[in-house]
């Protein structure tokens, strides 16, 4: 109990921001996650895969209690769902198992680049424009790819794709769903699949059992209470304050990728 007590803390903390980041804006949490998992793990990896597999785990449980309260408030459009949800179970399958095999600072990077095209995006008026709907099953494969091999649901991609399909709280919810079923798929795929997991995940499960079950713990207040948020908020208030949000994220990451190429490790806690 003495060393998994500062994991469950780091998860109740984690948690709270993640949850609230996925109820404003339909993301599964992973651009905290992941880089937080990479910092925080208390024995030395390489690469990013164990991170990467510790942040969708973290991702399905946000996405879970985040995709529950979108549902009770009617915020899930189902057609457009069922189009997604093939390619991006597959996609994020393989990329989440190509994590076994890509530097760390090109996953930052490209996390980086992501919250910074998300923060331009935010900062647009877009209109619906439902008449191309089919449209959304050519970009599933690639959205499952990109989250699985950098340990996020998704959302970065599929709310600005769905916001030109439907109103901002529909796209936030729908891709709050498409990030929870993608991520159960990529994990279970990579299990059946690779037996190498056992081996990347075997020295962390202790610290990642405390960290998961602190994220579990808080999402169902900060998922909840950021979705009934993002309901009664106007869309004027929410783009900007969002927009902010993932600039902020980029600049940090885009830092820590830096430190990266050039040599320095982030600390990593105790343990």
């Amino acid at each position: 109990m003495f060393e998994i007590d500062p994991s469950l803390l780091y998860g109740l903390a984690v948690g709270l921001a993640a949850g609230a980041l996925a109820g404003l804006a339909g993301v599964g949490g992973g651009l905290i996650y992941m880089p937080l998992f990479y910092a925080a793990m208390p024995k030395a990896v390489e690469g990013v895969a164990a991170p990467v597999f510790a942040s969708l785990v973290a991702v399905a449980i946000t996405g879970f209690f985040s995709t529950r309260a979108h549902w009770r408030l009617g915020h899930i459009d189902r057609n457009a769902a069922m189009r997604l949800l093939p390619g991006l179970m597959i996609g994020a399958g393989l990329g989440l198992w190509s994590t076994l095999r890509l530097p760390a600072a090109w996953v930052l990077l490209a996390l980086a680049a992501l919250d910074a095209w998300i923060a331009f995006d935010y900062g647009r008026e877009v209109k619906p424009a439902s008449a191309r709907r089919l449209s959304l099953a050519w970009f599933s494969g690639p959205i499952g790819f990109v989250s699985g091999a950098l340990g996020i649901g998704g959302g970065t991609m599929l709310t600005p794709l769905l916001r030109r399909f439907a109103a901002l709280r529909f796209a936030v919810g729908t891709s709050a769903m498409c990030g929870l079923m993608m991520a159960l798929g990529a994990i279970a795929i990579n299990m059946l699949l690779e037996q190498r997991w056992c081996h990347e995940l075997g020295d962390q499960l202790w610290f990642l059992s405390g960290a998961w079950l602190g994220i579990g713990l808080i999402l169902p207040k900060s998922s909840g209470w950021s979705a009934r948020l993002h309901h009664s908020a106007p869309e004027s208030i929410l783009r900007p304050a969002l927009k902010a949000v993932f600039a902020s994220l980029s600049t940090a990451l885009l830092l820590a990728a830096m430190l990266l190429i050039g040599g320095v490790r982030l600390p990593a806690m105790p343990g």
